[in-house]
């Protein structure tokens, strides 16, 4: 857990490192039955400091499910950060990636949801 909100209130989280194949962009989709948020990091994820290395971040303040579109570059790492919108609720996601090519998701870190199944998806 990590304080996600002002640096207050318990919030859980899945890390997974993203491997591109290809230069491109891609769209995240996730959906769940507990309203998620969505972040991309680049290079790491420090749970203290979590406005460093960030380059997107969903808008969706409303609904089980975000969806953001980000160009990502081979050789670069990037970490997708899934987390609960509101503190101290767990449950299970699903996330959808498209883009150009393959891309591979590695789950990194402590983790306190679950994930149901990573598809990926190729135009």
């Amino acid at each position: 857990m990590y304080s996600r909100h002002c640096l207050k209130g318990n919030y859980h989280y899945e890390t997974l490192q993203i491997t591109v194949d290809q230069n491109g962009s891609y769209i995240f989709n996730a959906n769940s039955s507990i309203m998620l948020y969505g972040y991309i990091y680049q290079y790491d994820f420090d749970p203290f400091s979590i406005s460093k290395n960030i380059i997107k971040e969903s808008n969706s303040e409303c609904c089980n499910t975000f969806a953001f579109g980000i160009y990502l570059q081979m050789n670069i790492t990037y970490i997708l950060l899934i987390t609960t919108y509101e503190p101290s609720i767990r449950g299970n996601f699903t996330v959808f990636v498209s883009g150009p090519k393959n891309i591979t998701l590695n789950r990194i870190g402590i983790y306190s949801l679950e994930i149901n199944r990573i598809i990926l998806n190729i135009f």
